[in-house]
């Protein structure tokens, strides 16, 4: 099939234009749809069915819908990623035409052609500069080849004037004026040329990271490693920019490609433009998308990596809510626990009137009520964990001195037992009791 807004030959089955980023109308084919039957009969009265079959029709739909709901919300965000890159090469497209158009109206008609190419490799249904690039083809073709005195002559000129530019810091001016010594006389000041073309490139491509122009700057990077293969600065600020650029790719879409991405990014420079925000973001975003599908151990994990990027209040109360119901989808729910195990439960709340003070203390007992000796109690909240406490000859344990007012888990470490979630708070003393389920 063809793109309805380029005209560019597409695949079957892709939604988006590879050409242009249009997203495609597809229309329906093939037989009529018909309405399904409802299996009554014109006149009779509604026979009553049993609830099963409804209610399982109606979550049949309902789950349906929830597929297509987020079927289209991935399409959304791949197109709305490709929609904002073709924005940003399209506004690339039009600055490098009007550059063209300055050097074309100087009848300087090779840098000309150079613009005009570059804004249609960036935007290919530009016209003008297709149309521009074939009349300056045409100009160029028609006059006479420059003598080998002529020819050094200009070098000489068009380095001074590389020079000059150097100095300013215009690095694409650099590199224009050197591209044209190279073209002229590939062996003039070659060593020196050479190196000054590698810096342009260089900064030029860091220019254009700082202003999002990423595409353009991984031109100039492999531009600059054609030259000096293994500089290593410039092969990191390559790979930076291509790994940002892949991690966009994946923005709105599969928020787990896009944390893959920016995670290799983040462990390679945190700082790097925006990366510790959108790692943060997608970590959070990802969060969001597994709690609303009831995946609450896994939503959990998320909300704690984020949480490690940057701590807030407000994210904190989602992941504890996150890892209550995880807790609670983990407990068996048509039965209780098998004989022998270990339940807790919190049994008295006391003031200690210290508001630096928070301590979580319990006791293990037999079915006989009787305490038990040398039992290994765990505690842990989010990613944290400290070492176990031991009941003493009275079957107590002690974890004094907590330093944050969340949920924490507490469990048996050697003896089969159900974790028990405790909130503890400032000035309180929470105390628990296990005992083995009868």
């Amino acid at each position: 099939m063809y793109c309805n807004q380029c005209g560019a030959e597409v695949e079957d089955g892709v939604f988006v234009c590879p050409n242009c980023g249009h997203l495609l109308v597809i229309e329906p084919g093939g037989a009529e749809q018909q309405e399904p039957s409802t299996g009554k009969v014109e006149g009779a009265e509604p026979t009553p069915r049993p609830g099963g079959c409804g209610w399982a029709m109606i979550a049949g739909m309902l789950a349906g819908c929830a597929i297509v709901l987020i079927l289209g919300l991935g399409l959304l965000g791949i197109y709305q990623g490709i929609q904002e890159r073709t924005r940003l090469n399209r506004a690339a497209a039009i600055e490098h035409y009007h550059k063209g158009l300055e050097y074309f109206m100087a009848e300087n008609y090779e840098l000309a052609r150079e613009e005009f190419a570059l804004a249609l490799q960036l935007d290919p249904r530009h016209s003008d500069a297709a149309a521009k690039l074939a009349e300056v083809e045409t100009l160029l073709s028609k006059m006479p080849t420059p003598t080998s005195a002529v020819r050094y002559q200009t070098a000489i000129l068009l380095y001074n004037e590389a020079r000059e530019l150097y100095n300013k810091g215009d690095w694409e001016g650099v590199i224009t004026k050197l591209e044209q010594v190279q073209a002229l006389d590939p062996e003039y000041e070659q060593e020196q040329v050479s190196m000054l073309l590698v810096e342009a490139y260089y900064k030029a491509g860091l220019r254009l990271v700082e202003e999002n122009r990423l595409e353009e700057a991984i031109r100039y990077f492999d531009r600059a490693l054609q030259l000096r293969p293994t500089e290593q600065a410039i092969r990191e600020q390559k790979r930076l920019a291509t790994l940002y650029l892949a991690g966009l790719g994946y923005w709105g879409a599969d928020w787990e490609g896009a944390i893959e991405v920016f995670q290799a990014l983040y462990q390679l420079q945190p700082n790097y433009k925006d990366t510790r925000q959108r790692l943060y973001n997608a970590h959070v975003s990802y969060a969001n998308v597994l709690a609303a599908k009831g995946e609450w151990c896994a939503a959990r994990d998320q909300y704690d990596r984020a949480l490690a990027i940057n701590f807030s209040d407000e994210l904190k109360v989602k992941r504890e809510e996150a890892a209550q119901s995880c807790a609670a989808a983990l407990l068996p729910t048509s039965m209780p626990p098998p004989r022998g195990t270990f339940v807790g439960k919190v049994v008295k709340i006391e003031d200690v009137g210290l508001q630096t003070a928070m301590m979580i203390r319990g006791q293990v007992l037999d079915a006989e009520g009787k305490p038990i000796a040398g039992v290994q109690v765990g505690l842990s909240a989010w990613d944290w964990s400290a070492p176990p406490a031991t009941t003493n000859q009275e079957g107590v344990f002690a974890f004094d001195g907590l330093g944050n007012p969340v949920t924490y888990t507490v469990t048996l470490v050697n003896l089969p037992a159900v974790p028990l979630s405790v909130k503890a708070d400032w000035s309180k003393l929470v105390w628990v009791e296990f005992r083995p389920q009868p």
